[in-house]
């Protein structure tokens, strides 16, 4: 509770998207894990966990020097009702100045409040409470829901029950078997305790075949078809400028490859060109990573199968991807959103094309009888969105609502993706800014607050006509170096003091100034302000699953059990916390 400077706010004007009655008058209570409108007839929760980003425009008159600023006007006598004559220019004054925020799933919001230092206390708890140094503190391990049977653990997904539903060990899968090599995460600290491996390697070959492949994600079985196909996952192999090869993983991948096919029998395909080693990314990404000793296989070890690239980029292109598709629908409201985001080029429907063109290739595959190893680079993010879709297409198991929730925990949660850190559950506090001003003219009195944009901020370092000139003749690889080099440059200059600042409020609230650092209970440091790793690894890999999952039910609704309410209800709670 100390972290809430304001706990109510009594006639705050708050306008969000979805509201046809414009900008209403309510109060806000700020709890722990909790922002709540309430007015009469309305009620509104949004958690933290919720919230993208936030702005905090500063009022236009506390921009003014401090030699125009009248220190009577702020403090005049009131009168005998309690009101006076600059209380209510006050209330006006203040109003000029709003937080605006934007949340994960699409929702905008504007609050303005009557009193300066309400509008100061509010912003300063939203950015406390929602950057966290734990997750610990999220609301999901405070609130304890029970669930059917009074148990309090997830039980729906059994891997031994799920593999052995597939047919593992007896049957079509009598060429797989399950291993606890895994055992406390021992052998690799992202993949389940429980894994299932072709039945001819032993667990010291997997030990070995593990190290050739980044974070040790090595070739194991994700889906097992009724006619004998497979469906593997892995991570990329560590093959360097030297050309590294691994025997032990050689083996494991040609035994995948001849899982189908008993000893001694004779090939039921021409597997040079039938099974498949999928490599998510585009080619140029995936011969970039060999300088930092990884690539993608050598196929002149891997007999039996061909190689296929899917194009499919990385999570800062689709992060960027949707940061457009944002600005576009927060710049329309709620006419014309599909058209203004065909006219900004987003490029978000193109990658989800790429995505569902991929699957289509896996389960043609798949479905003709051939097999299928499936990674990009650490195998947790476009791997898991090719593997579970390729399978909701194959199984209709999956398209039931319990079947999808055992899809999800199986190639989503067990396979280990970094939910926390791609949703940003943790929150950023670079992402809390507050406006700076640009003065109209040098002896203005007056300013307009405004964040100002990328470009503006590229020109302020001395570079704006070039980097025009560049972003126009670049290549597409060289536009992504100068996206960098732009962030960079933006996140500097938030960094610097503004020295010409003459905010009498802004100077009494130290979490909100550039660089701070807030002392934690170990006596570490707690969030400062700079672009971070985590800000850096936020990206929407589970979201463009779901929206690949809404495009298929488009298409065929009734081979579905569920429908888009389940999905737009994932996708809230995957932020929700």
């Amino acid at each position: 509770m100390d972290l809430i400077r304001v706990a109510k706010v009594e006639r705050l004007r708050l306008k969000w998207t979805g509201d046809d009655s414009g900008e209403r008058q309510c109060t806000l209570h700020l709890t722990t894990h909790h922002l709540i409108f309430t007015a009469p007839g309305f009620e509104l929760w949004l958690g933290y966990p919720l919230i993208h980003s936030a702005v905090l425009v500063r009022p236009p008159r506390l921009l003014q020097r401090r030699d125009t600023f009248s220190d009577d006007w702020v403090a005049a006598p009131a009168g005998d009702d309690g009101s006076s004559e600059s209380s209510g220019k006050l209330s006006v004054w203040a109003l000029e100045g709003s937080i605006k925020i934007r949340c994960h799933h699409f929702m905008f919001l504007t609050l303005r409040c009557e009193e300066v230092r309400q509008l100061y206390d509010v912003f300063a708890t939203m950015k406390h409470l929602a950057c966290v140094d734990s997750i610990d503190r999220l609301y999901a391990f405070s609130h304890r829901e029970a669930v059917e049977g009074g148990a309090w653990t997830w039980g729906v997904y059994d891997p031994v029950e799920e593999f052995g539903r597939m047919g593992v060990g007896s049957g079509v899968g009598e060429f797989w078997r399950f291993t606890d090599i895994n055992r406390g995460f021992a052998l690799c600290p992202t993949y389940p305790p429980v894994l299932v491996v072709p039945a001819k390697i032993s667990d010291t070959t997997l030990s070995y075949a593990a190290k050739y492949r980044s974070k040790c994600r090595l070739p194991v079985l994700c889906y097992l078809h009724p006619n004998r196909a497979s469906m593997t996952r892995s991570s990329q192999p560590m093959v360097g400028l030297k050309q590294a090869r691994s025997v032990q993983d050689e083996k494991l991948v040609e035994a995948i490859l001849a899982s189908s096919e008993p000893l001694g029998s004779a090939p039921r395909f021409n597997y040079e060109r039938s099974n498949i080693i999928i490599d998510a990314r585009p080619t140029t990404n995936a011969v970039v990573n060999r300088a930092v000793g990884a690539g993608s296989e050598n196929m002149e070890h891997y007999k039996r199968c061909r190689k296929v690239y899917l194009g499919i980029d990385n999570i800062h292109v689709m992060r960027d991807a949707l940061n457009r598709v944002v600005e576009a629908i927060e710049s329309t409201g709620d006419s014309g959103v599909v058209a203004r985001i065909q006219a900004a080029r987003t490029g978000w429907l193109g990658h989800i094309e790429n995505i569902l063109v991929g699957v289509k290739t896996i389960v043609l595959a798949i479905d003709a009888g051939h097999h299928v190893v499936v990674h990009c680079s650490d195998g947790w993010d476009r791997t898991a969105q090719l593997t579970s879709l390729a399978q909701l297409c194959l199984d209709p198991y999956y398209r039931t609502i319990r079947g999808f929730a055992v899809l999800v925990e199986k190639e989503w949660v067990s396979f280990g993706h970094q939910f926390s850190l791609r949703c940003g559950h943790s929150g950023h506090p670079e992402r809390f800014k507050v406006s700076r001003a640009k003065r109209q003219a040098a002896d203005s009195a007056e300013s307009t607050p405004v964040v100002e944009e990328e470009s503006e901020r590229a020109e302020e370092a001395g570079g704006g006509y070039e980097f025009s000139m560049f972003g126009r003749f670049a290549t597409k690889a060289l536009r992504g170096v100068q996206s960098r080099i732009t962030s960079a440059i933006q996140a500097a200059s938030e960094n610097l003091e503004d020295v010409d600042d003459p905010d009498p409020f802004l100077a009494e609230y130290p979490e909100l100034q550039a660089k701070y650092e807030r002392p934690t209970a170990n006596g570490g440091n707690g969030f400062k302000f700079g672009r971070t790793k985590h800000d850096h690894e936020t990206s929407p890999v589970f979201q463009q699953f779901l929206e690949c999952v809404y495009q298929l039910w488009v298409q065929h609704p009734t081979m579905f059990e569920f429908n888009e309410v389940l999905l737009l209800d994932l996708f809230y709670h995957l932020h929700s916390a």
